[in-house]
């Protein structure tokens, strides 16, 4: 997001590469038992956990797991959303994923709490995937304490990278057969600091054996730290934006 707008369908095409990469190359434990169901609608969810929008997304979401099969599916906020939005990722997401048996649970609004009770109470039921895609989230909307005003401050790391090793423990819980790729957090505005503090952090909850980290927010930067405006670009992208986001 550029001051207050949302990042334009190059952003989900900077991953499509490394995800295939990653869905082909990779060899899938498979494991007889089927998963746990906890099924729960959204009317269940504790008073204000889930936002409207998320409350509906989640009932939709169920119904997709329930639907099966699934071997690839994403979790996160906006940016995960902005997949099958047609005016940003959904063409990029037809393109790539269109043939494979992919969902996208992705929904404005989520939090760590509720992104774990809809992980415990059915999003993660139902299916076996073969790669599990969360988004990490920009701390100051997962509600960490993160104030960007050009500095970053107030951020307790520790917190926010326990509570992304909690919904990856879940995830294998419920999945175990499944790898993980957890995209860093991408820049939200021309300073590059919150970034680069939260995706040191998180690289740590990688192992490059059931759990892979990737982060791209550097691509928004050029070589000597200036933006990268053909990255943020907000209208059709042209030919040599798309070329780059691909070879990334």
């Amino acid at each position: 997001m550029v001051g207050g707008r949302l990042l334009s369908r190059v952003r989900p095409a900077l991953g499509a590469t490394a995800l295939l990469g990653l869905l082909c190359c990779a060899t899938w434990a498979q494991i007889a038992a089927p998963p746990r169901a906890v099924w729960a609608p959204s009317s269940d969810a504790p008073k204000d956990l889930l936002t409207a929008r998320e409350a509906m997304r989640h009932d939709q979401f169920m119904e997709r797991a329930k639907a099966g099969p699934i071997d690839i599916v994403f979790f996160g906020s906006t940016p995960a959303e902005m997949w099958l939005w047609p005016d940003r990722g959904r063409s990029v997401w037809d393109q790539t994923f269109g043939s494979l048996k992919a969902a996208g649970f992705g929904s404005g609004g989520t939090h760590f709490e509720s992104l774990l009770w809809r992980m415990q109470h059915g999003e993660l039921d139902g299916y076996k995937a073969k790669l599990v895609v969360l988004h990490a989230e920009n701390a100051f909307f997962s509600g960490q304490g993160i104030r960007f005003d050009g500095n970053v401050r107030d951020i307790d790391l520790n917190n926010y990278v326990f509570k992304y090793a909690a919904i990856i423990a879940e995830i294998r819980a419920r999945q175990p057969q499944a790898r993980i790729l957890l995209f860093g957090v991408f820049p939200r505005s021309k300073e590059g600091a919150e970034p680069v503090m939260l995706n040191a952090a998180l690289a740590a909850l990688g192992n490059n054996n059931t759990v892979f980290f990737i982060d791209m927010s550097k691509r928004f930067f050029r070589a000597d730290g200036s933006f990268e405006e053909g990255m943020w670009h907000l209208g059709p992208p042209d030919p040599g934006v798309q070329k780059l986001a691909f070879k990334a």
